[in-house]
């Protein structure tokens, strides 16, 4: 069980559950979900995809810059975070692409 919190508060992790992330939203909102964050919401009408990827990219990219001073329960509990969020996404993604059309 140790070893699994040591994965999760590894630099590897940090990449998965953003990508994770950001997959099943963009997915989701393909097929006709609905974002719940505001901030995402207005974000991705504004810019797009492209613009979603990109932030979520620097957003990453900047937080592995800091990685080695943030403590590893802060990093435990933000991809903790991230990854059930993107579970939720997937379990939604599901859910819509079993529904008739």
């Amino acid at each position: 069980m140790l070893g699994g919190c040591a994965a999760l508060a590894s630099e590897a992790a940090v990449v998965g559950c953003q990508v994770a992330d950001t997959v099943t939203t963009l997915r989701a909102l393909e097929l006709g979900g609905r974002e719940a964050n505001p901030v995402v919401d207005w974000l991705i009408e504004k810019t797009g995809p492209g613009g979603f990827m990109a932030v979520k990219a620097g957003a990453t990219a900047l937080f592995l810059a800091v990685y080695p001073d943030v403590p590893s329960g802060v990093v435990m509990l933000v991809n903790g975070v991230t990854c059930a969020v993107a579970v939720h996404n997937a379990r939604i993604v599901s859910r819509l692409e079993r529904k008739p059309p």
